[in-house]
């Protein structure tokens, strides 16, 4: 199961300004298409500012989700196709290239120029422009059973709720008396529309935390004896979703400037009195299950940090190796914000969104923990993205 999160990470849909990084991908015309094939003087100058290790984990797992799929599936990268054999063989070749490079970028180049195809992300202006923003896996403090304390239930997937896609969870409502009608809100839910159904079967003690456990998707819930229990996306209410955060930018709380994921957590601890109308606002509930694993993307694998993107699943193929080059946030260790440095990794479209729509979107996984969600809240800048293949001989 996917995560489906994000109706992204909240930024994605709370701010309209954005920082740029380089964003010009150096193709001769405007494209109509998602992506498009560039000549090799078009390509960027790759390097990779983490570890090789994740990005080999990474691969390997991507390498199960190809191998569980049927010959006959198609990825297709601008006016070409290839078969889930080709892509395996594309990833094995690029980390052999890796091993023989050792960390030096102008060999790396070379070989990425001679052995590879690179196709750039076409982004929302046709030249390559693509919007990032981040998502991570929360952790929050909570119990099996409902204490003094633990009162925020996080509930499991309710029976009487219709699907309208198995595949995307998209669910449209529930029957009353013969009819199909819009399945409760996030307000009504909260107020105990479910309660009494045996559907409860965590409790966290931090409402705004559970509410962002929303957004992101999924996460982990530490238990009074230090047991983790990951969950992830089992399903939504069907209702659209509307950034909180808006409200606070619409009604003069934050300025736009100013705003992150740490700014609306601030100000709600400090105005509990606009808790319910600012959470409320968002009339979309999401249901969760126990997962073995965390942040489980929407190719079936749990994603490593900093190694994985979420994308358009109907524009861009899933399991591809991706390069992101855009920009990440430096901090002062009271975690105030000092600027932006560059961001360039390799990584593997793994994950999708319900508010990551287009070939001008892309949500870069950070990982888990608070460094992760710090970066991730504040993460809003432009960049390009590029999708690459071995060469066919």
């Amino acid at each position: 199961m996917r995560i489906l999160l994000k109706y992204a990470v909240l930024l994605a849909v709370i701010l309209a300004s954005v920082s740029c990084a380089r964003v010009a991908v150096k193709q001769p015309v405007p494209s109509d298409k998602p992506m498009v094939r560039l000549a090799a003087a078009q390509y960027p100058q790759f390097s990779d500012d983490a570890s090789i290790e994740s990005l080999k984990e990474a691969v390997n797992r991507n390498l199960k989700y190809l191998s569980a799929l049927k010959e006959d599936h198609l990825f297709h990268y601008g006016d070409d196709t290839y078969t889930p054999r080709e892509i395996k063989a594309s990833l094995l070749y690029f980390m052999s290239v890796l091993h023989t490079c050792k960390g030096d970028v102008q060999m790396l180049n070379k070989s990425m120029r001679e052995d590879f195809t690179v196709y750039a992300a076409s982004g929302s202006d046709g030249l390559g422009k693509v919007y990032y923003t981040g998502y991570y896996v929360p952790v929050l403090d909570g119990s099996r059973t409902k204490t003094g304390r633990y009162r925020y239930p996080l509930y499991s997937l309710p029976k009487d709720l219709f699907s309208v896609d198995a595949d995307s969870g998209k669910s449209v409502g529930r029957r009353v008396e013969g009819k199909v009608v819009p399945y409760y809100t996030h307000e009504e839910i909260h107020k105990g529309a479910l309660a009494g159904r045996g559907l409860e079967f965590l409790w966290v003690d931090n409402r705004v935390d559970l509410f962002f456990l929303q957004v992101q998707g999924s996460g982990t819930v530490r238990l009074e004896d230090g047991s983790m229990i990951n969950v992830t996306y089992a399903g939504a209410n069907g209702r659209s979703y509307k950034p909180a955060g808006r409200v606070l930018v619409d009604e003069n709380k934050i300025p736009l400037s100013e705003m992150s994921l740490k700014a609306i957590k601030r100000y709600l601890s400090d105005h509990p009195e606009d808790v319910d109308r600012v959470l409320f606002s968002n009339p979309s509930y999401v249901f969760f299950r126990e997962s073995r694993e965390s942040a489980i993307g929407s190719t079936g694998v749990s994603l490593i940090d900093g190694r994985a993107i979420a994308t358009d699943k109907k524009v861009f193929p899933q399991g591809a190796l991706v390069y992101v080059s855009t920009n990440k946030s430096e901090f002062r260790e009271d975690e105030s914000l000092i600027g932006q440095s560059q961001l360039t990794r390799f990584a593997l479209n793994q994950d999708t969104g319900g508010a990551i729509i287009g070939p001008g979107r892309a949500d870069f996984f950070w990982g888990r923990g608070s460094a992760a969600e710090l970066q991730a809240g504040y993460m809003k800048y432009n960049g390009t993205l590029y999708f690459i293949v071995k060469k066919r001989k």
